[in-house]
């Protein structure tokens, strides 16, 4: 099977799920492009070296991609979205149930007036485009639903982390100094502003509080400089990742805006109780309140200091057992599944296409 994937930014555990595609008994060779790195990640691009036919997507014109997608000849297409309108415009070129075109999507549903237009423009601008949408998860369904793709045309776990690199940590001894770890962008849409006011406010309300590090790049890195307890790491490569997690003994994050969030999978393999805000799509999925962790409301600050002082509180044996149930949830979504989701669902595609 030959597959075209026309992707945004390539990160580490998309590479986890190329991979495991790449390796499937069904002789897979793909052809990818991707935007170029982004300044607040730059992943090492050895990261991607495996792949077969690799391209960086930067002045190509709409024409250049479909003739070098034509010239590959798949026998389906996998697209990041549909925000890249050259993308958008390949998937149109491809018009045949034989090269079915299935696109990501991780944005919830909200009910915006965005997205009602979106319902009304979908039949002509989505649906020549793209056969299968497939969602992260639930508040992405129901956006799926409102544009048209429920049943076959639906799939779900769009996103997985390299769970393997993860998972052999949940059995490390429990560290000896507890801390808390930050992963993500140095931005306001990662809360990192509303994470370091709640620290302080965590270390002036406890007598002995846990070290915060924290590990990402952007604009207010200079936040984190300035508040004492933080151990900031910079941002490190996928490979480095699994070391900071095996050194923490809870995940933070307190996002405003977070489609889904594949590091809170990532912390919960690992075995980490995670606190997560309710703006993460993943939450939804892989913390329950009190379970596993903590759900902390998006954007407040108290609600996010109360939520790390309950977490330092716990004895080691009740976190022992937030860490037990947040690393069963995690097996929900693995590279091998994701892998098998996209091949058996193109030719279940296929079969329904050319069946009389």
């Amino acid at each position: 099977m030959r597959i075209t994937v026309l992707y945004s930014r390539l990160t580490g555990y998309v590479a986890a799920c190329l991979k495991a595609l790449a390796e499937n008994e069904d002789d897979i060779h793909l052809q990818v492009f991707r935007w170029p790195a982004s300044e607040n990640a730059p992943f090492d691009p050895a990261t991607f070296d495996w792949i077969d036919e690799l391209s960086v997507k930067d002045e190509q014109s709409a024409q250049d991609l479909k003739s070098a997608v034509r010239s590959f000849s798949p026998d389906a297409i996998l697209m990041s979205g549909w925000i890249d309108k050259e993308y958008v415009s390949v998937a149109r070129a491809f018009e045949s149930p034989n090269v079915p075109v299935v696109a990501g999507c991780d944005t919830q549903y909200t009910g915006g007036l965005r997205q009602q237009a979106a319902q009304l423009v979908a039949p002509w601008y989505l649906h020549p485009s793209i056969d299968i949408l497939w969602v992260s998860g639930e508040r992405q369904r129901q956006l799926a639903a409102t544009l048209g793709y429920t049943g076959n045309d639906c799939w779900s776990g769009y996103y997985a982390c390299d769970w393997s690199h993860f998972a052999p940590i949940h059995d490390r001894p429990y560290p000896d100094d507890p801390v808390f770890l930050f992963v993500g962008r140095y931005v306001e849409e990662k809360g990192v502003d509303v994470l370091m006011e709640a620290y302080r406010q965590y270390r002036r309300a406890v007598a002995d509080p846990w070290p915060l590090i924290a590990a990402g790049a952007g604009p207010l890195e200079e936040a984190l400089e300035d508040t004492t307890g933080v151990d900031n790491r910079g941002f490190v490569q996928p490979d480095v990742l699994p070391e900071l997690m095996d050194s923490a003994a809870a995940f933070v994050l307190p996002s405003r805006f977070e489609p889904w969030g594949v590091v809170v999978q990532e912390a919960a393999a690992a075995g980490l109780p995670v606190l997560c805000s309710t703006a993460s799509g993943a939450g939804v999925h892989l913390v329950r309140d009190g379970y596993n962790g903590f759900q902390v409301e998006s954007g407040s600050v108290s609600h996010l200091a109360g939520a790390m002082r309950r977490m330092s509180d716990l004895s080691r044996e009740e976190r022992q057992r937030m860490e037990d149930r947040g690393h069963e949830l995690s097996k929900q979504y693995t590279p091998g599944r994701w892998a098998e989701t996209f091949v058996e669902g193109v030719k279940r595609h296929k079969r329904q296409m050319t069946s009389p």
